[in-house]
């Protein structure tokens, strides 16, 4: 009887690679259409032009000179900034508020605001500063950092969204059905051995790929050289044992039960994605340290 830790190792190694898969995508797609950098622009939006009325000050933070030294240009065109530390955020809108002025004269410039809620907003930090330059720069600090917290949770909900598209995609392409994989790695003691293998040699960082840090944007051709070698050798080392893809399906043999189970694994397998690869690989790794501290069965 194999033993269902094996087993469950198997299977999380195998959403995990496909996790892996389905991230880099992700990379690919947010560094084609820098969707971080929009995701940037959008939350700025929010703090400097809240009422939407005038968009002035916004189009001035973004002309800044350090703003666009942090940006970055493809071909003709110019693309926000994928991140934009407090600091670089203070010193942009500071300056873009004062106009060359000195700070005993940034009262009187936030009376020129065009957005009420920004005026207010910033009149509240200089009252509760006592106009202290330190003590203001401090507050929009803790201020900006606390919308980049929220501009955050928004990015990640709306690239779940995306994970799980690309999840569905992947599950089909592959033809990854994870009640298959499952009922695979059960049934076949000596695929599962390859799996296992594959699994500890990984999280030993033997053959291990990195996740790329979620507020970095990588270039885009670096991605693309990540998903070459995770099809290449990660995805293709699990192909075969698990007979992964569609060169073996007798399509004559197809019944609708058999569609519709298929349709269910896949639907499984894109959920597994969308939760993403530190989530898998964090659970690999717990799981092969117990099976590792106990005793292997023979």
């Amino acid at each position: 009887m194999i033993g269902m830790l094996q087993v469950v190792i198997g299977l999380i190694f195998v959403l995990l690679l496909l996790s892996l898969l389905a991230t880099t995508m992700m990379e690919l797609v947010a560094s084609a259409f820098s969707l971080r950098g929009k995701n940037l622009e959008k939350a700025l939006r929010n703090m400097l032009a809240s009422t939407d009325v005038d968009n002035q000050l916004v189009e001035s933070f973004k002309d800044n000179a350090l703003y666009r030294q942090l940006s970055y240009k493809y071909g003709k065109k110019r693309y926000s900034p994928s991140y934009l530390s407090d600091r670089s955020f203070q010193s942009i809108l500071v300056d873009t508020i004062l106009k060359g002025k000195s700070f005993d004269q940034l009262e009187d410039q936030l009376d020129t605001l065009p957005d009420a809620d920004l005026k207010d907003v910033l009149k509240q930090f200089l009252r509760e500063s006592e106009n202290d330059m330190e003590a203001f720069k401090g507050k929009v600090h803790v201020w900006y950092n606390d919308v980049m917290d929220r501009a955050s949770g928004w990015y990640k909900r709306y690239t779940q969204k995306i994970l799980l598209g690309m999840g569905f995609v992947i599950a089909i392409v592959f033809n990854a059905d994870t009640l298959a994989i499952y009922e695979r790695l059960e049934s076949d003691p000596e695929t599962l051995q390859q799996v296992l293998t594959l699994a500890e040699d990984y999280v030993n960082g033997k053959d291990g790929l990195e996740i790329a840090p979620a507020q970095m944007s990588p270039e885009f051709d670096a991605s693309l050289a990540k998903l070459e070698v995770m099809i290449n050798n990660q995805i293709e080392a699990v192909k075969s044992p698990l007979g992964l893809g569609w060169k073996n399906v007798v399509w004559s043999e197809v019944t609708w039960y058999d569609v519709l189970l298929k349709l269910l694994g896949w639907i499984v397998t894109a959920l597994a994605v969308s939760l993403g690869a530190p989530f898998w690989f964090d659970l690999l790794r717990k799981l092969v340290n117990i099976r590792s501290s106990g005793n292997k069965p023979a």
